[in-house]
């Protein structure tokens, strides 16, 4: 792709190879690198930030920006699917929590135990078919 004054802003121009030191929504540290990496808000989908410790592929526009990102290798092993899951499970268990502490507060027969179940009702209906 080529602008209007004649400068490739939106190739990829050079692509780095490195292990995920930090990342999050708006980009990527590599590890013995100096500098974090932009994504690029210019792509047509939004690239999802890769895991700690994955060994990913960067491919850099001329300013810098990153415009794809390949995971070579994740030895989380933690696959998106699996992620969502996870995040999900966990914000059903802190619901629960919630609720049941405010329920606390009027009655004396909660216990701690009624979170775990709260939560699991919940994730039932959340993972339910459509």
């Amino acid at each position: 792709m080529t602008t209007a004054n004649g400068t490739s802003q939106g190739c990829i121009t050079e692509h780095v190879d490195g292990v995920v030191a930090t990342a999050n929504a708006r980009g990527v540290k590599l590890v013995g690198d100096d500098e974090y990496r932009n994504f690029s808000k210019w792509v047509a989908e939004p690239i999802a930030p890769p895991s700690r410790g994955a060994r990913v592929r960067l491919g850099l526009d001329a300013s810098g920006f990153v415009r794809e990102l390949q995971v070579l290798d994740d030895p989380a092993g933690v696959l998106p699917s699996d992620r969502e899951r996870i995040i999900t499970r966990l914000s059903e268990l802190r619901s629960a929590a919630t609720f049941c502490g405010a329920y606390a507060q009027a009655r004396e027969d909660v216990k701690s135990s009624d979170v775990l179940a709260i939560a699991e009702a919940w994730l039932k209906w959340v993972e339910r078919p459509q």
